[in-house]
């Protein structure tokens, strides 16, 4: 399972906060296949099925169940860079 650090969570919190300006709350960030080899973050509602993480009353970002296993052990950090990185 992927583990998210506080400071990741934050990152995605301020952005979505900045993004929706008070319109709808219920969309986060999604993990999502772009291609057989890269992620991206897709701004959507959470599917029921989805893994999901909060940060300040409010869900963040989403894991669909079918791709929830490439993330065993994983981590999401925000690097040296200000970037959000897995590794």
């Amino acid at each position: 399972m992927l583990s998210v650090t506080d400071s990741a969570l934050q990152q995605l919190h301020d952005s979505l906060a900045t993004r929706s300006k008070g319109n709808n709350s219920e969309k986060c960030f999604r993990i999502m296949p772009k291609d057989d080899r890269n992620l991206t973050l897709e701004y959507s509602i959470p599917a029921d099925r989805d893994t999901t993480f909060d940060f300040k009353d409010r869900t963040v970002l989403a894991v669909p169940k079918d791709i929830e296993d490439i993330f065993s052990n994983k981590n999401l950090d925000v690097n040296d860079d200000g970037q959000l990185e897995i590794s």
